[in-house]
């Protein structure tokens, strides 16, 4: 007996945080979703990353909005300086009056909380199948269908495709073909225990120090244990898109003429 299309389950390429937001999504929609995930697990990398009330409001929509919030750190202010004489370019409060105003806060998060609250909501609806181990090789449609072929050769059938697996997307690569564009910019992340962290910049902030073609952003993290620290400039070098090992000399070449107190 043939599977009806409307029966089979919509696939999601990726199982990071867009990727679950689409399974979350479309599973409110009615949809039966299949994630298939190229790492061994299920799991989020990164650093922290800072929401705005409307980022809320989406995670109020996908139904995670309690568990974001019960993750996040709820800073007092954004504050802007600039980074070669530390002058004070602008400052916004973050209180309550913030909240009231957009109706939801702004905080900051680690992208790994975001995405465990993702994945357990996902986990806890019963109509998201996971497959991890799972590269998606080749893909193939019809009228009614999609087919996708994981590296081991293994088919999985479902009425549409979504394509979040990355910069360097398979779906992407096989259906529109365009490389992935690059700024030439260059971008070191780092999340910093407290206690090895400049007491004098331990705000309950969300704080950028702008430099010529190059900024510095930190704020806190779970519960100001930690400190998410950003180093960004614009490389003098010919950049591929890509990760690989940087060195503390490299990053202080960008920042002659910062401030010495922000540039160590």
């Amino acid at each position: 007996m043939s599977t009806a299309p409307t029966q089979l389950p919509v696939i999601v390429a990726g199982g990071g945080i867009g990727g679950l937001a689409a399974a979350l999504a479309l599973v409110r929609q009615g949809f039966a979703v299949t994630v298939l995930e190229q790492a061994p697990e299920i799991g989020e990398i990164g650093a922290g990353i800072q929401i705005g009330p409307n980022g809320f409001h989406a995670f109020d929509a996908l139904g995670v909005g309690d568990k974001a919030r019960g993750r996040a750190v709820y800073t007092d202010f954004m504050v802007m300086h600039d980074a070669i004489d530390e002058y004070q370019v602008g400052k916004i409060p973050t209180d309550e009056k913030f909240r009231q105003r957009f109706g939801n806060p702004y905080a900051v998060i680690h992208r790994a909380d975001v995405h465990l609250s993702l994945l357990e909501a996902a986990q806890e609806t019963g109509q998201v199948q996971f497959h991890t181990s799972t590269r998606v090789v080749r893909i193939e449609q019809d009228d009614h269908s999609v087919t996708v072929w994981d590296q081991n050769g293994k088919a999985f059938k479902g009425c549409a495709l979504i394509g979040a697996d990355g910069v360097k997307s398979v779906v992407r690569e096989q259906f529109v073909g365009d490389p992935a564009r690059v700024t030439g910019h260059v971008v070191y992340r780092a999340v910093v225990e407290k206690k090895d962290f400049p007491e004098d910049l331990q705000w309950n902030a969300a704080a950028i120090w702008v430099g010529p073609n190059c900024h510095l952003v930190h704020y806190p993290l779970r519960g100001g244990e930690q400190y998410n620290v950003v180093v960004t400039f614009h490389s003098r070098e010919q950049e591929e898109w890509g990760v690989k090992d940087g060195s503390k000399e490299e990053v202080q070449s960008y920042f002659q003429g910062i401030s010495p107190k922000r540039a160590n």
